[in-house]
């Protein structure tokens, strides 16, 4: 059964959780296994679940033993419910279910999107056996930015701003209907957002987005490429450029998800593959 989780119960079985987190099979994603992510991280955010008004923490209780533990949070504007944890030692397709029942109970019409690691089996299953979409198929990738050769400066991918962010609308705009970040919150947020564009004869071919995570930690949320044409050589002058500005930076790492297409190209600039995420999505009614 699920019940909620007190920050007591939280701290007595936090080391158990943590192994569960550094386990694909047992884990959900953001995954605690990508070289990155630390013990003391993951305390400190797992710890917000007890601060926010937005979060909250539900242990999974089987025959009286705890087997894993569920943070999750809703962004109420956007009726929107994901998890920062998913993390059951055994029967996994059942605490799926029991939380997926309660999601419905608390938040109906809310969109719940659930992410994990294509080695959680029983997840996946049950995932897909349940109707969920899978919006999200791709390679979590590292780019430990210290061990990384510079790249020479391109001068052909320039940086957006609010004077010429419609350069890059241009691009997001055909394929951010799924997606959180679409063209008008990356405006709003420009701030904290570091985009590049690749132009030919005026035209956007592509471009490529990244945030600073947390200290030196940066995430590349998206490359979007015109058309969705494929193009290695652009893909790889796109993802150079933001490898590099974040170099600039004194990033340490930097985390990008793509395509299985894409893969080789990103191992061919810098980056170890963590493992396959899946995306599944679906509607509570």
């Amino acid at each position: 059964m699920l019940r909620f989780c007190s920050k007591e119960e939280f701290l007595q079985y936090a080391d158990f959780a943590y192994v569960l987190a550094l386990d694909v099979t047992k884990s959900g994603y953001p995954t605690y296994c990508d070289g990155v992510k630390t013990k003391a991280m993951f305390l400190e955010r797992s710890l917000k679940a007890f601060e926010r008004k937005t979060e909250q923490m539900l242990l999974f209780v089987l025959e009286g033993e705890v087997q894993g533990l569920i943070h999750y949070y809703w962004i109420p504007d956007d009726h929107y419910l994901g998890t920062c944890l998913f993390l059951i030692n055994q029967e996994t397709e059942q605490a799926l279910s029991e939380f997926l029942t309660f999601a419905r109970e608390r938040f109906p019409g809310y969109d719940l999107f659930l992410g994990f690691p294509a080695e959680n089996h029983g997840a996946v299953r049950f995932l897909a056996g349940r109707g969920f979409e899978c919006i999200e198929d791709d390679y979590n990738n590292t780019s430990f930015l210290d061990r990384l050769e510079d790249f020479p400066e391109n001068k052909a991918v320039v940086r957006i701003n609010k004077e010429n962010y419609e350069r890059f609308q241009i691009l997001h705009s055909q394929t951010d209907d799924d997606m959180y970040w679409n063209c008008e919150r990356i405006y709003d947020d420009l701030d904290h957002w570091v985009v590049f564009i690749k132009e030919k004869d005026g035209k956007p071919q592509g471009a490529i987005y990244y945030r600073n995570v947390r200290d030196g930690w940066f995430e590349i949320f998206g490359l979007d490429m015109d058309q969705g044409i494929y193009d290695a050589e652009l893909f790889q002058e796109l993802l150079r450029s933001a490898l590099s500005d974040a170099k600039r930076r004194k990033g340490n790492a930097m985390t990008f998800f793509c395509d299985e297409e894409y893969e080789a190209l990103a191992k061919e600039c810098g980056f170890t593959c963590i493992g396959n995420y899946r995306c599944y999505k679906t509607h509570l009614n």
